[in-house]
């Protein structure tokens, strides 16, 4: 018979995510505006379609980098477990 996850253990990995992911968010924001922002502003004021589409593929990009890596990090920590 399968126990039901400790609602105590399920709020503090889910704060324990939170704060990594928000960390990882933290280091590829400042990363993205030190290394591409310059280039960014050039392409928004000389040609706004090519700007949208690289700017989508960059939220693409960081959601499936920092999903996995916040994954990765979770299963390494066991956070993924509630026995």
């Amino acid at each position: 018979m399968k126990r039901k996850p400790d609602l105590q253990k399920l709020i503090r990995n889910f704060a324990i995510e939170m704060v990594v992911y928000a960390i990882l968010l933290l280091i590829y924001f400042f990363a993205v505006l030190q290394f591409l922002g310059g280039l960014l502003y050039n392409l928004y004021e000389n040609n706004t379609t090519l700007y949208a589409v690289i700017g989508l593929s960059l939220i693409v990009a960081q959601a499936v980098l920092l999903e996995t890596i916040t994954s990765y990090l979770i299963r390494l920590l066991h956070l993924d477990r509630f026995d």
